[in-house]
């Protein structure tokens, strides 16, 4: 038996592959040296908030597809609810579950926009706060989806932010930011819970309010857009926390392409994090994000070098807590997906064979539990 192993893979890893390639190139754009875009991040956000508008085109193509769905289904209700009172009570509920959809999508949105002001403030920080998202990712998975840990969870999360710490430490980046401003220190890691309860928002949007991903990008973008255009005047009537002058009086043609590449990726980024979040958890996305902070570390000096090195080993055991590779040696492996479904086969099949092997969802790595609505048990 081999030590090590690849989980199930199918062509869903497609999405988390491309997400890797649209953050990885995102962030080289934010190392380029070129371009005094990202000394502006308003207006960097700004662009950012746009990119997202051009899910419009996804969109419109999922509705047009899913249109002639709807209307079949809605002929069905109709048919199936004769009742008057009965049909005014089934268009109550699903008034409702829609309107809840929309609210989730503003939360959404302005969880969003808030992490971003914070990043704007914070920008400095020199600190790998990023490695705590898995487990803030992880903790809000438990309190909100009702996600199972196990061992090979556990030994991946401490690895990631033991490596983590490690790399700051030895290099004084911690040291040095909580020296130089407490204050940012601690509100970048409220950024990081926000980014993760972002994500966590977007995973109930899509499980629980039938939410498609089109439209929770779109609408984020469409949402962010006017919070910072409205920020941005603020900014340039009374805060002057950006030079608008300075950057448009400069914009030549690099500043274009640069503009254009943040759009393209950071759409291409942003759409392949949410599908990838919707094949899979909340906790994949992090792969996205680990393959991506690889960009700002190949000027080959020595320090880039061996920090290089350690985000490999990040990414390696990010890979093992979400399942795709898998360690077959002390019980590591015991409760991966493959091995529970595996044992609910052999071991239950004679006991309850439909009950046991319908309900385990073979397209998510561990198990998660979302609650029942409340709309569907009062029907009940």
């Amino acid at each position: 038996m081999s030590f090590i192993r690849f989980g199930k893979i199918d062509k869903t890893i497609i999405p988390i592959i491309l997400g890797c390639i649209f953050c990885f190139l995102n962030r080289i754009l934010n190392t380029y040296k070129g371009t005094i875009l990202f000394d502006h991040m308003i207006i960097a956000n700004i662009f950012v908030a746009s990119s997202k508008l051009f899910a419009i085109i996804p969109y419109a193509i999922y509705k047009i597809r899913t249109k002639k769905n709807h209307s079949y289904i809605n002929n069905l209700e109709r048919i199936s609810i004769s009742n008057g009172s009965a049909k005014l009570y089934h268009e109550n509920v699903k008034k409702k579950r829609i309107r809840e959809k929309w609210i989730f999508i503003i939360i959404s949105a302005i969880i969003f926009f808030a992490q971003f002001l914070i990043f704007i403030y914070t920008v400095k920080m020199k600190t790998n706060f990023w490695v705590w998202d898995i487990l803030f990712v992880l903790l809000l998975c438990y309190l909100i989806l009702k996600i199972k840990f196990y061992k090979h969870h556990y030994l991946s999360l401490v690895l990631i932010i033991l490596t983590g710490l490690i790399i700051d430490f030895v290099y004084e980046r911690i040291q040095k930011d909580i020296s130089e401003n407490l204050t940012q220190f601690l509100l970048r890691f409220l950024r990081e819970i926000l980014l993760s309860l972002h994500e966590i928002v977007n995973k109930y949007i899509i499980e629980k309010k039938n939410g498609s991903i089109y439209e929770i990008c779109l609408f984020n973008g469409f949402i962010n857009l006017i919070l910072f255009l409205f920020f941005s005047l603020l900014s340039y009537y009374y805060f002057k926390l950006d030079d608008f002058n300075e950057y448009f009086s400069n914009f030549n043609l690099t500043e274009l392409l640069v503009a254009l590449g943040v759009i393209i990726t950071q759409l291409g980024f942003y759409l392949f994090a949410l599908i990838t979040n919707k094949n899979y958890t909340p906790c994949h996305v992090f792969i996205i994000f680990a393959f991506g902070q690889l960009a700002f570390f190949i000027d080959f000096n020595t320090e880039s070098i061996i920090t290089f090195i350690c985000f490999i080993f990040i990414l390696f055991i990010s890979l093992i807590f979400n399942e795709i590779i898998e360690l077959n040696f002390c019980g590591l492996s015991d409760n991966v997906k493959r091995n529970i479904i595996y044992r609910a086969k052999n071991e239950d099949f004679e006991v309850d064979s439909n009950y046991r092997i319908d309900t385990l969802d073979e397209d998510y790595s561990f198990d998660f539990y979302l609650p029942d609505d409340k709309d569907y048990e009062e029907m009940e």
